[in-house]
């Protein structure tokens, strides 16, 4: 008897649990927009919540089946979301009316230290008054400045590759492309906005570097905390639980505050994000918070960390498949090496390398970083067609989702999608492409503020690996990334694994010597 009562009790669980996992799947229903039937906990994001495609490929594919569709009703895990199908749309959604849907979701743990403090994650005026703030920050002129300390990072990174590659034979050597650029985001990141010299190819087991590993919310526990948090907010902030353990965030607050204190203290100024932040608030008047100074810092690890270290993955990825495309830039970044004349490679000489901004580009139309981005309705809306037609009456508190990925894979814009193709971002050609169809850091005035600082750090350390080394497969490298990555990243399982064949013996001036 006992046993069939705990049966009951099981199953009476089961089925609350299952209920609970479906409560919002009428949504859509019962306002009349199209649909795919999702599935229980996962929605229909069930194959990158399982860790079985990437989240990119999941987007491109929803949206491949229902791009026919203006708008469409998306369920990512529980949550339902209208995506926005078309670019006109979006621009409506995201620009034209953006005073309607001016903030992201809300899904961070009210607990969390720091986060709820981040430009991206701030909210109304609050987040229109730091933007303001912040914008001179990363401007041109100021990363100008922060390029010398990512020079640094670069000859360093290069030096470990020459080390590796010291063998007789100079036939080349294979490397972990993921764990070099892991590296040298790391250290990029410990010098620009920490104000931190850290060399994590001498020493991988550097604290800063041991510690920012727990921070990228990617994989592991913080995976795993962030998914619980996403299915279930208010039981994680019922229990008080926190995606970060406050003994790491701490580490990190006093990194910047000793830093501020100890410049203050003996007039100490430096080219990174701390000074730069420093002369902000002072420029602002604003009593700002430790907290939120260090938020912003922070913003580098979640923003620049795994992407900045994708976007060279997936970059020289596509150079080993395209030796053609491969051997073009090389050209460019010989004339750009001649042309500093034995003065170290600078942000101005960067920024001429326009077939290089053509490949990166085509890599951020191809294999773009943030599958998707979003919106949170705060004031009643009713969306209309260019006619004036009634799409969709918006209700404050929907989340709207912009299928990056999904217009960056659409042949009705991009032609051969899956070709890896730079001319498309030729003078020529890049006149045509459709607005708001290829948004690589977002769209409007939510758009990424700090795609200057990701830009000239995959440019500059293109620009390194290509003067030095050729770029081949190795036997380790996967096949079909598009088929083999995996989650939120594009990463395969196996690695980005390459093979470096050292060029003939070159100057690299102004950063290290060669042979």
């Amino acid at each position: 008897m006992a046993l069939m009562e705990i049966c009951i009790v099981l199953v009476g669980i089961g089925l609350l649990v299952y209920k609970w996992s479906t409560a919002t799947f009428k949504t859509f229903g019962d306002r009349n927009l199209y649909f795919e039937k999702p599935f229980p906990f996962v929605g229909n994001m069930g194959a990158s919540a399982m860790q079985k495609a990437s989240f990119q490929k999941e987007i491109a594919e929803f949206y491949q089946r229902t791009r026919h569709h203006k708008i469409v009703g998306l369920f990512n895990l529980r949550t339902p979301m209208v995506q926005i199908n078309d670019p006109q749309l979006i621009k409506k959604i995201c620009v034209k009316d953006f005073d309607h849907f001016p903030n992201h979701q809300h899904f961070i743990s009210a607990n969390e230290r720091l986060i709820n403090d981040m430009l991206n994650v701030m909210r109304d005026q609050r987040w229109r008054h730091m933007r303001s703030i912040l914008s001179p920050v990363f401007t041109a002129a100021k990363m100008r400045k922060m390029f010398t300390l990512m020079n640094e990072s670069f000859a360093e990174c290069l030096q470990h590759l020459d080390t590796s590659g010291s063998s007789p034979s100079k036939n080349g050597f294979e490397v972990d492309m993921k764990g070099l650029c892991n590296k040298l985001s790391n250290d990029v990141i410990a010098t620009t906005a920490f104000g931190l010299k850290v060399n994590s190819f001498e020493d991988p087991k550097n604290e800063f570097h041991q510690i920012g590993q727990t921070l990228v919310f990617s994989r592991g526990l913080p995976f795993l905390k962030f998914m619980i948090c996403l299915l279930a907010p208010k039981v994680f902030n019922f229990f008080k639980l926190t995606i970060f353990e406050a003994s790491k965030v701490e580490y990190f607050v006093r990194l910047v505050v000793d830093a501020i204190r100890y410049r203050k203290q003996h007039n100490v100024s430096r080219p990174d994000m701390i000074q730069l932040l420093m002369e902000a608030k002072k420029e602002s008047q604003d009593n700002w918070t430790d907290d939120e100074i260090v938020a912003q810092c922070f913003i580098f690890f979640f923003a620049a960390f795994e992407n900045n270290s994708n976007l060279i993955c997936t970059t020289t990825y596509e150079l080993l498949l395209n030796p053609e495309v491969q051997e073009r830039l090389y050209e460019e970044v010989k004339e750009a090496q001649e042309a500093l004349n034995g003065a170290p490679l600078n942000y101005d000489a960067v920024q001429k390398m326009t077939y290089m901004d053509m490949v990166i580009s085509e890599s951020l139309r191809k294999w773009t970083l943030a599958a998707a981005t979003d919106r949170f309705c705060s004031k009643d809306y009713t969306l209309t067609d260019e006619d004036g037609t009634k799409l969709f009456e918006f209700k404050v508190g929907d989340s709207v989702n912009i299928p990056i990925s999904g217009l960056h894979w659409d042949d009705r814009y991009f032609p051969e999608p899956s070709k890896f193709d730079p001319e498309r971002f030729s003078e020529e050609q890049k006149g045509d492409l459709v607005p708001y169809t290829y948004l690589p850091f977002g769209v409007g005035p939510r758009s990424c503020i700090g795609n200057r600082y990701a830009l000239m750090q995959v440019k500059g350390i293109l620009y390194n690996l290509l003067l030095n080394y050729k770029i081949e497969a190795s036997p380790r490298t996967t096949k079909d990334l598009w088929e083999s990555a995996r989650g939120f990243n594009i990463i395969p399982g196996s690695g980005f694994w390459m093979h470096f064949v050292p060029r003939t013996k070159i100057d690299v001036v102004g950063t290290y010597q060669t042979g």
